[in-house]
C-alpha cells in the first residue's frame, strides 16, 4: 500500500511539474534541483523565490485525527527549504522567499480544512487546490 500511495504521490509531482515546465501557468519554473542545506550553492535568479512542496496527499482519504500531524510533517518539510534560502535571500540573491503547499484537491471535511489552512495561515505559507486552479489541465 504504502508503494502504491508514493507512486501517486510521483505520479501527482510529475504532472504538476509538466505544467510548469510547459508554462502553463504563466510563471517561469524549472526542474527541481538537488537543493544543498549549506549557504552558497549555484541557483537561479530570480526577483522572487517560491518553493512549492507537491503533495499528493488525498485528504479524505487520512483520519480527522491525523489530518494535524500530516499538514505539520509537510510544513516541516517546507520550513528545512525555506531555512536553506535564507542565506541566498540575504546574499541579495532573491528579492524575496515565499513557501507553499500544493495538493491535488480540497478536502470535502469541513473540519480537516480548517485544521490545514489553519496550520499553514500560523507559519505564513501558501496553500492551493491544484484542481481549482485555471491552468490545471
Amino acid at each position: 500500500m504504502a508503494v502504491e500511495r508514493l507512486a501517486r504521490g510521483r505520479a501527482f509531482h510529475d504532472t504538476v511539474q509538466s505544467a510548469f515546465l510547459a508554462d502553463l501557468t504563466g510563471a517561469t519554473g524549472f526542474r527541481e534541483r538537488g537543493w544543498r542545506l549549506t549557504a552558497g550553492g549555484r541557483g537561479r535568479v530570480e526577483k522572487m523565490l517560491i518553493i512549492i512542496e507537491i503533495k499528493g496527499t488525498d485528504w479524505d482519504k487520512i483520519r480527522a485525527d491525523r489530518v494535524k500531524r500530516n499538514v505539520q510533517r509537510h510544513i516541516r518539510q517546507l520550513l528545512a527549504y525555506l531555512d536553506t534560502a535564507i542565506g541566498e535571500l540575504e546574499a541579495g540573491q532573491w528579492e524575496g522567499v515565499a513557501g507553499a503547499l500544493l495538493y491535488p484537491s480540497r478536502p470535502a471535511s469541513a473540519e480537516s480544512l480548517a485544521c490545514i489552512e489553519a496550520a499553514t495561515a500560523e507559519q505564513a505559507i501558501m496553500v492551493t487546490w491544484y484542481d481549482e486552479v485555471p491552468w490545471c489541465p
